[in-house]
């Protein structure tokens, strides 16, 4: 991925060049006949012929012959498939996660940044929410303490109330806990198959930033300063501005990040950058509606180059006599017309990436069983779980383990589709308990004391929020505002910071 432009440039199917030499042999036979001795040869003496050809004046006209070589040398070239980049499989996610830690510290209600370094560090966290639209993203606070307001969700409209929300006032304490926060969102990665970004909204860091760089773990680290820039920059940091620019040097950073990441996990493949001759030769192509060109080289040209379409009921289509199946795939594939592009694909693997991207995953099962490859092996193991065949994902994901036994996503994968199926075993075991019990007395069914007249409240004393489950059962009973229900949950969260990982 980092080699040298001319050291990374190579062929894709350099067995095309191939073909350059019948094109080459026919280019000099064609010339040959064309010339004066090979027309008049058998006709005139030799010795004479010489005095008798008379050179024609060089015109401005454009030779078809050589429209016609110069077309198909490009063609060739194109279908040779030059390269020098890499790129991701696509079947791994295309953003990446980010957890968001912002401070709402009592500096940050400071009026040196209009309205205030809060007010504006929510307007750039909103702007990030809407620029990463279906990205999974999540929310830290922080101040004296730090508390996860929200995990990774790709539902923006679930963080935005809770963001609005935050204010100084409803954290248990004042400060600037960095590490703390930084922590808290590394947590919340954790579950990731690959390494994701934490992103620090502030106004300070601490002078040591060894403690904060050791808590982010394998994400990578950036900030945006509201304010002026801390003396100690962590990471990736950018300065908060009244336009866009900051978010787009950010989402920059963050994706450059995500990519090399996912490159390490899942590994690159070689960009086919032979479109870039399609402008050329259709340029070339505009050269053939000149007057006194040839409209049998035209048509020699279209024969040379006609694809035949795949299904003879289909008849002979623009599409059909310029591009292969796989690059009508891909064309359709880039437009987001997933169904139509696992249609069009001839490649098994890129038709099963675009039926899963299509939600057919009985379909990008089928296809992906065809690849005997570990990428293969990989894929076929996500669309078995998501058909819920999860004992056949699990078999897919061993098989990849046995050939990688490193590959942290199918590690990851495989456990998540173990506990989604032990899960549905325990459910159906329940069942099957239920149906055996007794006509009259369900499991699971709720009985009022009548003595008790409607029940008993049950209230939670200060004391007892660090009681095992209590803080739990006490949150699940609140029905406030988002204001009262995150100070109620960080006072709690304070309390017990054994239990939540919050920093006294």
């Amino acid at each position: 991925m980092h080699d040298s432009l001319a050291m990374s440039f190579h062929l894709l199917r350099p067995l095309w060049l191939a073909t350059l030499l019948p094109v080459a042999a026919i280019f000099a036979l064609l010339q040959w006949r064309r010339s004066a001795r090979a027309q008049w040869g058998g006709v005139i003496a030799p010795h004479l012929l010489g005095h008798l050809i008379v050179q024609p004046g060089r015109g401005r006209s454009v030779d078809p012959l050589y429209l016609v070589a110069s077309g198909m040398v490009l063609g060739i070239i194109a279908l040779s498939g030059p390269t020098w980049r890499r790129e991701l499989p696509p079947v791994v996610e295309d953003k990446a996660p980010l957890m968001i830690a912002m401070s709402v510290a009592s500096s940050m209600n400071q009026t040196d940044v209009a309205p205030s370094r809060l007010e504006r560090a929510k307007q750039k966290i909103r702007d990030l929410l809407a620029a990463r639209a279906g990205a999974r993203t999540g929310l830290v606070a922080y101040a004296g303490t730090a508390h996860l307001v929200m995990p990774l969700t790709e539902d923006r409209s679930v963080i935005e109330p809770f963001l609005a929300a935050l204010s100084p006032a409803m954290m248990p304490g004042d400060g600037s806990n960095v590490a703390g926060a930084v922590a808290s969102a590394a947590a919340a990665l954790d579950a990731e198959a690959v390494a994701g970004t934490i992103l620090l909204v502030g106004d300070n860091v601490p002078d040591d930033a060894a403690p904060i760089r050791q808590a982010s773990g394998r994400n990578s680290l950036a900030m945006l300063a509201v304010g002026p820039i801390p003396p100690t920059p962590l990471g990736d940091t950018v300065q908060v501005t009244v336009d866009g620019t900051d978010l787009l040097r950010l989402e920059r950073r963050i994706e450059t990040h995500f990519q090399a990441a996912q490159g390490d996990a899942f590994g690159t493949r070689w960009f086919d950058e032979g479109f870039w001759l399609l402008p050329p030769l259709a340029l070339l192509s505009l050269l053939w509606f000149r007057r006194g060109t040839t409209v049998a080289w035209i048509l020699a040209f279209f024969f040379v180059f006609q694809i035949a379409p795949s299904k003879a009921e289909e008849g002979a289509s623009f599409a059909h006599l310029w591009l292969t199946p796989d690059q009508q795939g891909r064309i359709a594939f880039d437009r987001g017309d997933y169904r139509t592009a696992a249609k069009s694909f001839a490649d098994p693997m890129w038709r099963g990436i675009a039926a899963y991207r299509a939600f057919d995953f009985f379909t990008a099962a089928q296809e992906f069983a065809r690849v005997d490859t570990v990428e293969g092996k990989f894929a076929l193991g996500n669309a078995q779980a998501q058909n819920h065949a999860f004992e056949k994902a699990i078999k897919a994901y061993d098989e990849v383990l046995r050939a990688q036994p490193g590959n942290f996503a199918a590690k990851t994968n495989r456990a998540i589709v173990q506990a989604a199926l032990d899960a549905r075993e325990a459910k159906r075991r329940k069942q099957e308990q239920d149906d055996s019990a007794p006509a009259d007395e369900k499991a699971d069914e709720t009985r009022v004391d009548p003595d008790q007249k409607g029940g008993k409240t049950i209230k939670v004393t200060p004391q007892d929020v660090t009681t095992a489950g209590a803080a739990e059962a006490w949150m699940r009973q609140v029905q406030t505002t988002p204001a009262d229900f995150l100070k109620l949950k960080f006072a709690i969260q304070a309390a017990s910071p054994a239990k939540t990982g919050a920093s006294p």
